[in-house]
C-alpha cells in the first residue's frame, strides 16, 4: 500500500510538471514575458519530482516530455538537469569548430559557455529556444530550433530523446 501511495504522488508531481512544461515551452510568447520567474519554479519541480528513489523505475517519460526539460536545463544552466536527462552514450557536436564531445566533455564546454556568455557585465546566463519543429522517427524523436542568449549570440540546434532520455544535441551559432 505504501508502494501505491509513493507511485500515486509521483504521477501526480509528473503530470503536474510534465503538463506546465509542455504548456510553457509550446507558448513562446509567455516564455519570453515569464521566463525567470517560470523558470525557476519548474527547476524546483523539476528536481523534486527527480529525487523520488523510484523514479527511474515507475516513470517512463515520453520523449517531448524529456526534449521540453532538457530545453529547460539548457536554458537555466542547469547542469544537473542535463546530466539527468542525457545518457551515458550522449553525443554533443559544437559545429563551428567540427568538435564531438561525450556527455563529462560537453557538460565542462558548456560551464565555459556560460561563463563566456556572462563576461563584461553581461546579465546572468538565460538561453531562450523559438521555430521548434519535433518529428518522431521510429522510437527517437528529433526537435530542431533557434537557440538565443539576449546580448551574446544565437544559432541554431538539433536534440534527439529516445527513450525519455536526450541521446543527441548538435548545435552551431550564426
Amino acid at each position: 500500500q505504501t508502494h501505491n501511495k509513493m507511485n500515486a504522488k509521483i504521477t501526480l508531481v509528473l503530470g503536474f510538471c510534465c503538463g506546465v512544461l509542455s504548456e510553457v515551452y509550446s507558448n513562446a510568447s509567455l516564455v519570453s514575458q515569464n521566463y525567470e520567474k517560470y523558470s525557476e519554479m519548474y527547476v524546483s519541480v523539476f528536481k523534486a519530482w527527480n529525487n523520488f528513489s523510484n523514479f527511474k523505475k515507475t516513470h517512463d517519460a515520453s520523449n517531448e516530455d524529456a526534449l521540453a526539460a532538457y530545453r529547460l536545463g539548457l536554458g537555466t544552466g542547469d547542469s544537473d538537469i542535463i546530466t539527468m536527462l542525457t545518457t551515458h552514450s550522449f553525443s554533443f557536436t559544437w559545429v563551428p569548430d567540427s568538435l564531438v564531445m561525450d556527455r563529462e566533455e560537453y557538460l565542462q564546454f558548456f560551464e565555459k559557455f556560460k561563463e563566456e556568455a556572462e563576461k563584461d557585465g553581461r546579465p546572468t546566463f538565460s538561453m531562450r529556444f523559438n521555430n521548434l519543429i519535433q518529428k518522431k522517427v521510429g522510437n527517437t524523436t528529433f526537435e530542431t530550433g533557434d537557440w538565443t542568449i539576449v546580448g551574446y549570440d544565437r544559432g541554431v540546434y538539433m536534440h534527439a530523446a529516445q527513450g525519455g532520455r536526450i541521446i543527441l544535441d548538435m548545435a552551431t551559432n550564426s
